[in-house]
């Protein structure tokens, strides 16, 4: 896998990681390569990104307040020129 150079600030340590996130959905695409792709943001930024990407089975719309749960993949690459320094993968809303 190569690293990409703009992923600089995020932590090798936090590859496959299990996280969880509150914040509000800004985008939704769904049922891309048989998931959800849902980005929040919960009010913070770095390097002028405002939000973190998300897959899952979960049905959500923007403007929701979710907290996810899921595992932290790093510098995923799924052709296409669709590239992904960080991505939280299979991801589930907790209360």
């Amino acid at each position: 896998v190569k690293k990409l150079k703009y992923r600089k600030f995020i932590p090798v340590s936090f590859k496959e990681k299990t996280i969880t996130v509150k914040g509000k959905v800004v985008k939704v695409n769904n049922s891309i390569l048989e998931r959800n792709w849902v980005h929040i943001t919960d009010g913070t930024s770095h390097n002028n990104k405002y939000n973190l990407t998300f897959t899952t089975q979960e049905k959500v719309k923007v403007g929701d307040i979710v907290t996810f749960t899921g595992i932290v993949a790093l510098d995923k690459d799924f052709g296409f020129g669709y590239v992904y320094p960080i991505l939280v993968e299979e991801a589930v809303i907790v209360n």
